[in-house]
């Protein structure tokens, strides 16, 4: 047998599991082989090709979950905590030029400029100094609600936070006017009426929270009586007091109680702006809670308290 027929054996040996010895020597020439083998032939008949197919395979990867979907965060599924959103092209971001409601702690009143106006002059401080002045902020009614004076140099700005001496407060809506009486050393006395006092909103502390008192002509229409916000008033003064929540007073309880001209018209309105509210600060219901009041036409406002916690 030759060395090709050798090696054909061997290797149908090896698919036998049969071992295989040339019983030559190394390096002698090989002896003819004898393979004996148990059960079975030897064939050269292939298996039959068995191949794995998913039927489904071409729209599996539409059926399955988007892990990134199911990571995301909605932003209106936010914790008390988080008041706005964190991308710009949202109606909820802050507007820092919204000027509804001042960085400033009061009203401020140039009472000296009021006085170079009456007399048509500039004063030095000397001139000054001899004038006695006084400032009344009267009512519609022209009725006084709170009065400064003083002797010697009126002040350059004289600085109001809006309370009277019974602790009265400003009503958003409600016009005011500044009266200006300056007595100078001759004993004449000149008298200036200063611009008309009308805030759509004003911001003052009470024991029960922080008052965030706005016009209802501003948001419901100047006979108060709309049962929707009027535009473009309303939504922007409700607006300007959801940014003024946003940056100072984030996560505090808020109560809303409008004052109206019936009951029924005082609960439909209140519950526009909670519902506002809600939006706009991105809270649930239970953070924003309302009540509805009768009132007198000069009476009626709304009122939103950042409770103290």
């Amino acid at each position: 047998m030759n060395m090709i027929a050798v090696l054909l054996l061997a290797v149908a040996a090896a698919a036998q599991d049969v071992p295989v010895s040339t019983g030559a020597p190394a390096g002698a020439a090989p002896t003819e082989v004898v393979v004996r083998g148990e059960g079975g032939k030897l064939t050269d008949a292939k298996p039959p090709l068995q191949i794995e197919v998913d039927p489904f395979e071409t729209i599996r990867p539409d059926v399955l979950p988007d892990p990134d979907l199911l990571l995301a965060a909605s932003p209106l599924t936010v914790s008390w905590r988080r008041t706005h959103p964190e991308f710009l092209m949202s109606t909820r971001v802050v507007e820092p030029w919204r000027t509804t409601f001042s960085e400033r702690p009061g009203l401020p009143f140039l009472v000296r400029e009021q006085l170079e106006q009456a007399l048509d002059q500039k004063l030095d401080d000397r001139a000054a100094k001899s004038w006695a002045w006084s400032l009344t902020i009267a009512d519609e009614d022209g009725r006084p609600f709170h009065h400064f004076e003083g002797s010697g140099s009126p002040p350059v700005e004289l600085l109001w936070n809006g309370q009277n001496a019974q602790n009265e407060w400003l009503t958003a809506g409600r016009p005011y006017s500044p009266v200006y009486r300056f007595t100078g050393p001759d004993g004449a006395s000149r008298t200036r009426v200063g611009a008309p006092l009308l805030l759509k909103g004003v911001v003052h502390q009470e024991a029960s929270g922080l008052h965030v008192t706005l016009d209802s002509s501003s948001l419901f229409g100047s006979a108060r009586t709309d049962s929707e916000l009027s535009q473009p008033d309303g939504p922007d003064l409700l607006r300007s007091a959801a940014d003024l929540i946003k940056r100072r007073y984030s996560g505090l309880p808020i109560s809303v109680t409008v004052y109206a001209n019936t009951q029924h018209l005082a609960e439909v309105q209140a519950a526009i702006v909670q519902t506002f509210l809600l939006r706009q600060l991105m809270l649930s219901a239970r953070y924003v809670t309302t009540q509805a009041e009768r009132a007198a036409f000069s009476d009626q406002r709304v009122e939103v308290v950042l409770l103290n916690r």
